[in-house]
């Protein structure tokens, strides 16, 4: 029964125009980040190894950058698909579903596992197209690379999907559990950039703390509630060389966390929800 409602489901998204509005603003960013930052070293007169405050200019930094969920097309591209799935309730689809015998968690479901595909199938585009534009421009990384580096650019994209698994189990409980797609995404935006906000406050604070000697303590659990932000840790993916154990806990665990968390709140919220 899910099949014909996945069936069904992308089909729809398939054909709505939104989907190519997300592809080109996906290639857009994609080629504007890389170009931009080849302009501004050649402005410079620098070269390519440049690093400004601790960051270097790199093809492997700009694709993990890439899947920021604060900025430029990870804030964009869950808002046009909010508006995509969205229709479904206010069309009357979902109501007509029901009556054909779907039942309402099967029907939330495969709007979850349908934002999910859609919204890691237009990011990993989106990543891959800004690092092949990238590496026209930039070395891959300032040091050579090595097997470990492969391993670890591959643990660090599966970290990054886990973080748009994230964001499409919180998109899809807001879908499904708000009376309209306006505010969907008004609470979408506000709770993102909350949980940034928080993040880059705490991340400051501990800079501070620790410059000044402060209460080790107190550090501790500022760097424990940055650690568990799951949209604070894209500050973390693919920034290194390797993950430390207490490294994957912290970017797994609060992120299966949530997803678990949205997914059950949905299904609870959708099942009470009156449909008109």
């Amino acid at each position: 029964m899910m099949r014909g409602l996945l069936k069904a489901d992308f089909r729809r998204v398939m054909k709505d125009k939104l989907l190519i509005v997300m592809g080109i603003l996906a290639v857009v960013f994609a080629l504007i980040t890389p170009l931009l930052y080849a302009l501004i070293i050649s402005g410079m007169g620098a070269d390519e190894d440049l690093e400004v405050f601790g960051v270097a200019f790199t093809a492997k930094s700009m694709f993990f950058n890439s899947f920021s969920l604060g900025n430029n097309f990870g804030l964009i591209l869950p808002v046009l698909l909010a508006i995509v799935l969205c229709k479904d309730f206010s069309f009357g689809t979902v109501r007509n579903k029901i009556i054909a015998g779907k039942s309402r968690s099967e029907i939330f479901m495969s709007l979850f596992i349908t934002c999910s595909v859609v919204i890691v199938a237009v990011m990993v585009m989106h990543a891959f197209i800004t690092l092949g534009i990238s590496l026209c421009f930039f070395d891959y990384q300032l040091t050579p690379f090595t097997a470990s580096d492969f391993w670890y650019f591959l643990e660090s994209f599966v970290l990054e999907i886990l973080m748009l698994l994230f964001v499409s189990a919180m998109l899809s409980w807001l879908c499904a559990s708000r009376k309209n797609v306006g505010l969907a995404i008004v609470l979408y935006v506000a709770i993102t950039f909350a949980l940034i906000m928080i993040g880059s406050i705490i991340q400051v604070a501990i800079t501070l703390m620790e410059a000044l000697e402060g209460d080790e303590s107190i550090i501790s659990v500022l760097h424990f509630i940055s650690r568990i932000n799951v949209l604070n840790s894209t500050a973390y993916i693919g920034t290194g060389i390797k993950y430390s154990l207490e490294d994957r806990l912290y970017l797994v665990i609060p992120a299966v966390v949530g997803i678990s968390g949205f997914l059950g709140l949905g299904l609870l919220k959708f099942k009470k929800k009156d449909l008109k």
